[in-house]
């Protein structure tokens, strides 16, 4: 079973693909059907259960900052990436020495319903965990996996978005176990060494993949969720979110 110690949200991003309707503001603040994205990344990793979420903002981190105040307490963190205009593997390393033990990686822009939790906990947790889901029909922008193996066993050969032939995509979720922890740490030193400032999260997948650590899949196909990246990824997600309580 899964059960991650901490959650560690990524939330340093400008928003600039959200165009007029980011308004300038951080991504985190952006309203997704009456609830800041902030708001409803941060209920979500409750339902993880987790002992402590760490929110790594960046662009406006004052705002972001002044918007949690009246949350603060010993469960909740706010670190800042300076950095946050390079890729987003900055965002990672800013939290990366407040890890202590088992934790599941979020990205701040996906809107995920309460079962999607569920899900997860229900995956088995030995092994770093990427989440995915078969039923999307998957555009140029979405990120790609190509799985190796058979049944249970099958985990990540590839993950890009420029893959020309894949099995699913990734759902911008990732679960370390505590005793895959410094595998993890050492992957992402390896892609920061190797990629450098273009490197973005899902390269130490790749990476790990590559020297031949196993990555896992969760699948939370049929449950749906959304992605809150453009004008166009907000207006088909609008609908639904009303029915996503925050």
């Amino acid at each position: 079973m899964i059960a991650p110690s901490q959650v560690v949200l990524l939330a340093a991003g400008m928003g600039t693909r959200l165009g007029e309707l980011g308004g300038g503001l951080p991504k985190a603040m952006f309203d997704a059907g009456g609830a800041k994205l902030i708001d409803r990344a941060l209920n979500f990793a409750e339902r993880l259960g987790a002992r402590e979420r760490i929110v790594v903002g960046g662009f406006r981190h004052d705002l972001v900052a002044a918007h949690l105040a009246p949350q603060a307490r010993s469960a909740l963190r706010l670190l800042e990436n300076t950095k946050f205009k390079l890729g987003n593997l900055w965002t990672l390393e800013t939290a990366l020495p407040e890890i202590d033990g088992a934790f599941h990686l979020m990205n701040i822009d996906h809107v995920y319903p309460a079962a999607v939790a569920q899900r997860i906990a229900d995956q088995p947790g030995d092994l770093i965990t990427a989440f995915v889901d078969f039923d999307r029909t998957l555009t140029a922008d979405d990120m790609k996996v190509e799985l190796v193996g058979e049944g249970p066993a099958r985990h990540i050969g590839k993950i890009s978005k420029q893959l020309a032939t894949w099995d699913c995509g990734y759902v911008g979720m990732t679960f370390v176990p505590a005793g895959k922890l410094a595998r993890y740490r050492a992957a992402v030193a390896a892609v920061r060494a190797t990629i450098g400032d273009a490197a973005n999260v899902e390269a130490v997948l790749q990476r790990l993949a590559d020297d031949g650590e196993p990555v896992a899949i969760g699948d939370i196909s049929g449950i749906g969720w959304h992605e809150l990246d453009t004008p166009e990824d907000v207006e088909r997600a609008l609908p639904a979110l009303a029915h996503i309580p925050a």
